[in-house]
């Protein structure tokens, strides 16, 4: 009896994370839309798309406020009671530019057990459909957890977040995965 009592913890602790890395991402792919409304007029009257960084990082607040109960501190999302996730969402935030979007873009992050940290983003062949996006995270445990590639249709917001927390029973594994938002300005 003992033994189906542990197997149903683990389907539910499961099922618990797969409901809240979609959640998530749900969460994020809202604020960042909301953020790549951030255009510079005036160049958008030229016909040049470029994002204002400080007002699409207030709008993608603004969001995770709204939708989430989510409030930034730092380079972190901290939740409130009511939040999907009961740890704070650690994220990093990524643009790249009218200039660049064409071009192949290799991102790779570390998670250290305190920070989501961009230790590198290696630009590559230049597309005329748009650049390959590829992001790889590094774990505290070492493991790089590769995300699906994304191809970039114009100047893009690239936000990831790393969702580490505790589970809810001491005998079960954390719940940690990343998770990706990739949008075009809008123009």
């Amino acid at each position: 009896m003992l033994l189906f009592l542990l197997v149903g913890l683990f389907v539910v602790d499961a099922d618990i994370a797969m409901q809240k890395k979609t959640e998530v991402k749900t969460l994020l792919e809202l604020a960042n839309h909301h953020a790549t409304f951030a255009v510079e007029p005036v160049l958008k009257t030229e016909g040049v798309i470029d994002l204002i960084e400080e007002e699409a990082l207030l709008r993608f607040d603004q969001r995770m406020r709204e939708n989430g109960g989510y409030r930034r501190e730092g380079s972190a999302y901290v939740p409130a009671a009511d939040s999907v996730t009961t740890d704070p969402l650690r994220f990093v935030r990524h643009y790249v530019d009218f200039r660049s979007w064409r071009k192949d873009l290799q991102l790779r992050l570390r998670y250290d057990g305190a920070a989501l940290i961009l230790e590198q983003a290696v630009t590559g062949a230049e597309r005329p459909s748009g650049g390959h996006l590829q992001i790889a995270v590094v774990t505290e445990r070492g493991e790089e957890l590769r995300l699906a590639p994304k191809t970039m249709v114009g100047p893009s917001h690239v936000v990831v977040a790393y969702v580490d927390e505790r589970p809810f029973l001491p005998v079960l594994p954390a719940h940690a995965f990343p998770v990706v938002s990739v949008e075009e300005l809008k123009r």
